[in-house]
């Protein structure tokens, strides 16, 4: 009677554990897609490009662009992809109507494509 009651515990013991590691091994996946979805969609959205031709519609594109990373940046479960995502919503958002002019837009990509680096970065 002993002996089967040591199996039962035994086995209701292994039972656990395998669920516990079949349940982190779901959580690991189910965090990097959740990443990869972050990743994909702050990527997209960091293509943001100015354009000269219109140059009001240009800064509320990129008000827009930049509190869209914003929101997405909040879903981020990684500090390092966070910060990367939050750094190109800035970048986005320092793109505002008074300043547009061809000088500035040229320094804007530069420091543009130092925060889309960092992103791509934080994504790898």
């Amino acid at each position: 009677m002993r002996y089967r009651l040591a199996m039962a515990v035994t086995a209701a013991a292994l039972a656990l554990t395998a669920c516990e590691t079949v349940r982190d091994a779901s959580n690991s996946v189910s965090n990097s897609t959740d990443k990869a979805s972050v990743c994909l969609d702050a990527l997209r959205l960091a293509n943001f490009t100015p354009s000269a031709q219109n140059l009001e519609k240009t800064a509320e594109d990129a008000k827009k662009t930049a509190d869209d990373l914003g929101k997405l940046a909040d879903k981020a479960g990684d500090a390092t992809l966070r910060d990367a995502i939050n750094g190109m919503a800035d970048q986005v958002k320092s793109l505002n109507a008074p300043n547009l002019n061809p000088a500035s837009v040229t320094d804007w990509a530069k420091k543009k494509v130092n925060a889309f680096n960092t992103l791509v970065q934080a994504c790898a």
